[in-house]
């Protein structure tokens, strides 16, 4: 099963229940002067880092190989698309169908722990201007000890399909060298996410290794969800703690 095979029938509950990107992520690349030129937002999903690029100045071309995902990328900001800051086309990694040496930046945000590195890099190569860089982004909730954290670990843990791995939803850092040979630089921002029991279950039903709404074990995840939220909750919400953790490079090894 390919990647965007993983994520039919999710479309609905990604846009629902994941998180945006901080404010000051993209403030960050603003300053940096990285978002003057087109943008590549590759496995763009629904769009939500798509939005970020564009609330700060970015023309952005969004690739992205699910149909779900991109009809909802689409529909959600058409507003952009006619007004000429956004294209929205299918596309992978390895084939975005962008031009030769077509943008000065890629970004990649939760979605490169699905990419093969050598293909990918090479792509990149070819599609990226002289001097362009590459952005790698993940929010992860692990590694965030609160308690409603702690309890939702849980839950993810009893219904996760077998040999999930720990790091299921980025890249371990010791292979972002495969991805950015040229080196990089980590900067971090805190990401709350306040979440109405809805929410959460539209969270959990867009994780690629949990029960997606259309899976019989889905309403068994869905009360166990509810057992969790019930325990934690204030004035009707949760708080999962995320983590965004962005890191920026090349795809150009230097020369020794």
């Amino acid at each position: 099963m390919t990647a965007a095979d993983r994520f039919l029938g999710r479309a609905d509950a990604y846009a629902q229940g994941r998180p945006s990107y901080p404010a000051s992520l993209g403030a960050w690349l603003a300053e940096r002067g990285l978002l003057g030129d087109l943008v590549a937002d590759v496995g763009a999903g629904t769009g939500l880092f798509t939005r970020l690029l564009l609330a700060h100045g970015a023309r952005v071309v969004a690739v992205e190989p699910n149909p779900e995902m991109r009809g909802q990328l689409a529909a959600g900001l058409a507003g952009e698309i006619e007004a000429g800051r956004l294209t929205v086309q299918p596309g992978s990694s390895e084939s975005t169908g962008l031009p030769d040496a077509s943008v000065s930046l890629i970004t990649a945000a939760q979605a490169a722990h699905w990419f093969t590195p050598a293909p990918t890099v090479e792509e990149f190569r070819r599609v990226l201007t002289p001097g362009g860089r590459v952005l790698l982004v993940w929010n992860d909730w692990r590694g965030e000890e609160t308690a409603f954290n702690l309890a939702y670990r849980q839950v993810a843990l009893r219904f996760q399909e077998e040999g999930t791995p720990d790091l299921a939803t980025r890249v371990p850092e010791d292979e972002l060298p495969l991805f950015l040979p040229g080196g990089f630089e980590r900067v971090t921002f805190e990401n709350p996410l306040t979440l109405t029991r809805e929410r959460l279950h539209a969270l959990a039903g867009s994780v690629s290794y949990l029960p997606s709404p259309s899976d019989a074990a889905y309403p068994g995840m869905t009360r166990a969800l509810d057992a969790v939220f019930d325990a934690h909750e204030r004035s009707g919400t949760v708080t999962l703690m995320y983590r965004t953790h962005a890191f920026l490079g090349g795809v150009d090894a230097p020369t020794p």
